[in-house]
């Protein structure tokens, strides 16, 4: 369909699959069907042919994600990024797993070790040299936190450095689905300040760290204070009490965790309800005490911790 045009175009290019990173020099057209792809020089357009182009074909947007080789990635790019239209999807929830890497890496290669390890229809889009999304339908495929750290692992044994990752939630794709997008990469971006050795980081462990963050301080001094106290006098208590509460209040699981006694917990627990007043048994208590943690550990102890 295109090859008459190059009579009138003698430096055009004429492909059969989608331009990968299209020249800004050049203005992309396909056909109807979408098998054809033609890019003219935007020197040899005049403005009316221009017009006269865009009326017959599909014009191919520029953008600017190095490394977006399929229509769906640039679409997804052009989506979230460069708040161009909605994607071609199919009816159903989307989430985005972003990921960032320490070090800048080689987008080809990058790109193949992904296709061999996400699974089919993950839709990949590179953001920059260090940073990506995985763009992924819900269905009984959907990634876990498991397959995530695996990947790492296995992207670490071939380039030396571990991705970590920020599993968003499932959203309908609306207009409203880049605003989730933003604060998920809120979520992202702070998550890379706190418990810096987690791989793969979700709402639901970075969210209550950033509410904290965003406490007053002088509230947080107040709320806080009597457990501070207690941690004070015995620094090792936070340890105990912090992993009482994320492994289910279970004194058992704890004392595993920990190689301790079950009656050395039992005992580390009831001296710290003791002397806050604070039921960590129940869940209104946990809550509390478990920002108390949070709040401790973010100034008195590493943030690796």
């Amino acid at each position: 369909m295109f090859t008459p045009l190059r009579k009138k175009y003698p430096g055009a290019i004429i492909q059969h699959h989608y331009p990968t990173g299209p020249e800004t020099t050049k203005v992309w057209f396909t056909n109807k069907q979408e098998e054809e792809y033609i890019g003219i020089d935007k020197s040899q357009i005049s403005p009316s042919e221009l017009d006269l182009l865009q009326c017959l074909f599909t014009e191919i947007p520029l953008h600017s994600g190095i490394g977006n080789e399929s229509q769906a990635s640039v679409e997804w790019y052009n989506y979230l990024i460069e708040n161009g239209p909605l994607p071609s999807i199919t009816d159903g929830e989307y989430r985005i797993i972003q990921f960032s890497m320490k070090e800048v890496q080689n987008q080809i290669q990058l790109r193949e070790a992904f296709q061999h390890l996400l699974p089919h229809g993950t839709i990949l889009v590179f953001q920059a040299d260090r940073t990506g999304l995985l763009i992924e339908e819900k269905n009984e495929w959907a990634m876990d936190e498991e397959q995530l750290l695996s990947i790492s692992h296995v992207i670490e044994s071939d380039f030396f450095v571990s991705p970590s990752f920020y599993m968003g939630q499932f959203h309908a794709v609306n207009s409203r689905f880049p605003a989730f997008f933003e604060y998920e990469r809120a979520l992202f971006s702070f998550s890379k300040t706190i418990n810096k050795q987690a791989l793969v980081q979700t709402a639901v462990t970075v969210l209550p760290a950033f509410v904290l963050h965003h406490l007053p301080q002088e509230w947080e001094e107040h709320i806080f204070k009597k457990v501070v106290d207690v941690f004070n006098e015995d620094p090792d208590l936070i340890h105990t009490i912090r992993a009482f509460l994320e492994n289910q209040s279970n004194i058992s699981q704890t004392a595993k965790k920990l190689f301790m006694h079950r009656n050395s917990v039992q005992y580390r627990i009831d001296k710290f309800i003791e002397k806050t007043n604070i039921d960590i048994k129940s869940f209104q208590g946990g809550i509390l005490a478990y920002f108390a943690c949070l709040s401790y550990q973010s100034d008195n102890l590493p943030n690796n911790v």
